[in-house]
């Protein structure tokens, strides 16, 4: 299996990224987790979103009720502003969960930010502060009461 290379990823090297996922894929089509990735990476830059809707089904087919995999297919679906089926597979991510992250519990407030429900958003960041992890703008979220991305 060919890796693609975190560096180039965090290092925005995005066209190189891009094509060691493509080359992974063509190894191995249905491997969940690259599949998973690459969609991930996608929805972070917002770029392809309907191939990373397709090679996230894929890989939530592949490996049901995977936390992750759940977690970046509502992901894909906010960054695609379909607010309430966002949040109906982010509950479903916290629901398979066996523990709860602050990274989950932080893109549910940012989806019910999205969808007008500015209490419950600010009480979700609330929970996911309390948790190791959390973007950097977890705390601005919370102390501002306002969605930053």
């Amino acid at each position: 299996l060919i890796r693609p290379e975190p560096q180039a990823v965090w290092a925005k090297k995005y066209p190189e990224s891009d094509e060691n996922f493509e080359k992974a894929l063509e190894l191995n089509a249905k491997n969940a987790y690259v599949l998973n990735n690459y969609s991930y990476y996608l929805s972070l830059r917002a770029e392809n979103l309907e191939k990373a809707a397709e090679m996230s089904l894929l890989s939530n087919e592949l490996v049901p009720n995977n936390s992750s995999f759940l977690d970046t297919y509502a992901w894909i679906l906010y960054k695609s502003q379909k607010y309430k089926e966002a949040k109906e597979w982010q509950e479903k991510a916290i629901k398979a969960s066996d523990e709860v992250s602050a990274t989950l519990l932080e893109h549910l407030g940012d989806i019910m930010y999205q969808l007008g429900d500015k209490q419950n958003a600010l009480l979700q960041w609330k929970e996911a502060a309390k948790l190791k992890g959390g973007s950097d703008f977890l705390q601005k979220k919370i102390q501002d009461e306002k969605l930053y991305e």
